[in-house]
């Protein structure tokens, strides 16, 4: 992937419903902020010291990283890779394992990934946030995964600390803020890992195309949302990958999920292919790379170990509003196909060759 050469990064604010545009050197894969939620471990962390024998309490930091270890290990069963760079800032500080982003920065004993200790720094950001490219923008509310140009590295990861979440006003009435950004947080780091596979395509689409909007999970969306008549019968198709995903019984699941899947043909192809050949091949990405993203969220809410949250409430919780479409009909098909395979191998759609959720289903149909 040629990562020197892409031009924006959309940052989206999907609880205020707010798109931000800042005009970047680089694509960063920013892919929705929608219907998420953190761990509540009972574990009392104080384990960062400073220099000058400060301590940092750093427990909600502790909490999302068990719950990536807990989906990628217990869920997807991902093998290990190199940790992404990541940062995480607050209202004063950044707390980071990038040279570049603290470069002055104090060094400290932070929390470890898969046993692994990280090369943590904290500094104050002034407002400012130099991320691990060497681009700096302004503090606000967000997160994502991107492109690393670092040797052996894959992708780093950025998001707001909770306390800062919460001076913005974000909440969840299913699960509440603890475990809804625990959520937006496996939901977004999964990302990190598609980066060499889901990250060159999406690229590849910038690169190759021109577009009417900008290249994100909500092209489709973007394109046709004006449209009633569209718009009438996504909500059909959706419904019938949920209705097929929840059935009590295989030959039901099966019908339900054949319907599904003529209309989603139907529609892409008298929609998606006189638009823009394209889309439908973006249409499958972006399904299915928003559809892992919102089944961790899911995985870890209804996780005896994760949230224990009853499944009916973790898929409310995840599904929200219903307003991303990516996202939304995303989970319902890798719900759908969790029901037709007991045991899935998850790897395929975090591989340089990322398998398509569509096709998965329909070769289990067939």
């Amino acid at each position: 992937m040629n990562r020197s050469k892409t031009r924006t990064t959309l940052i989206l604010d999907r609880w205020n419903n707010k798109k931000y545009i800042t005009e970047m050197k680089q694509l960063i894969l920013i892919v929705a902020i929608g219907f998420f939620f953190p761990c509540q471990n009972n574990k009392q962390v104080k384990s960062e010291v400073l220099q000058d024998s400060q301590e940092i309490e750093l427990e909600w930091l502790e909490n999302w990283f068990d719950a990536w270890e807990l989906i990628a290990g217990d869920v997807f069963k991902l093998p290990r890779t190199n940790p992404p760079v990541v940062l995480f800032y607050d209202n004063e500080y950044v707390y980071t394992t990038s040279n570049e982003s603290a470069p002055g920065g104090e060094k400290f004993n932070g929390p470890k990934l898969f046993g692994e200790k990280l090369p943590w720094k904290r500094a104050t950001h002034n407002d400012t946030l130099s991320l691990p490219t060497g681009q700096r923008v302004p503090v606000q509310l967000m997160t994502f995964a991107a492109p690393s140009e670092k040797e052996g590295v894959e992708s780093f990861f950025v998001m707001a600390a909770p306390s800062f979440w919460q001076s913005a006003g974000v909440d969840s009435k299913e699960v509440g803020l603890d475990k809804m950004l625990t959520g937006i947080f496996v939901h977004e780091f999964a990302h990190t890992r598609q980066m060499n596979g889901f990250g060159s395509k999406i690229s590849g689409f910038e690169k190759n195309n021109k577009f009417d909007f900008n290249v994100n999970d909500d092209i489709i969306q973007n394109y046709f949302s004006d449209d009633p008549i569209y718009v009438e019968r996504f909500k059909r198709e959706i419904d019938l990958f949920y209705r097929a995903a929840t059935a009590e019984n295989k030959k039901e699941t099966t019908e339900l999920a054949k319907q599904g899947l003529a209309q989603l043909r139907k529609r892409q192809e008298e929609y998606l292919k006189p638009k823009k050949g394209i889309l439908v091949e973006m249409d499958h990405v972006f399904l299915t790379m928003e559809g892992i993203g919102q089944y961790a969220i899911v995985s870890w809410l209804e996780h005896p170990k994760g949230g224990k949250v009853a499944k009916d409430v973790a898929i409310k919780a995840t599904r929200r509003n219903k307003k991303w479409w990516s996202q939304d009909e995303g989970l319902a098909l890798v719900m759908l196909y969790r029901s037709l395979v007991p045991d899935p191998d998850w790897k395929g759609m975090f591989s340089q060759h990322p398998e398509n959720i569509i096709v998965l289903i329909e070769k289990e149909l067939n």
